[in-house]
């Protein structure tokens, strides 16, 4: 594992010293893990808006980290109106065994 140093401000430091049940290179590591994500995501978003064609590596980082591009597009408004319709709909009580007829 690589070591980093951090350089910041008195001020900063003074307000860190009263927090000192914080591990801060814990949350220092949290925010670089986050901001990888979000650079990973840009550059895969870029290669789906471009059309090219995801490596095996983008496919198996989508498919570790739950996301895909289209994750990121808003929802059309049919979709939303068939998804209210769909709630107000009466469901009806089955079984089991109605399932697999």
């Amino acid at each position: 594992m690589v070591n980093i140093t951090l350089s910041v401000s008195d001020t900063l430091r003074l307000e860190m010293n009263r927090h000192n049940d914080i591990r801060w290179s814990e949350v220092a590591r949290n925010a670089i893990v986050e901001k990888i994500k979000q650079l990973r995501k840009l550059e895969i978003l870029r290669k789906y808006v471009e059309k090219e064609p995801f490596s095996d590596a983008d496919l198996r980082w989508m498919d570790e980290n739950d996301w895909h591009p289209v994750d990121e597009r808003p929802m059309k408004k049919t979709f939303i109106n068939t998804l209210k319709a769909s709630r107000r709909e009466k469901s009806s009580p089955t079984t089991i065994d109605a399932l697999f007829k």
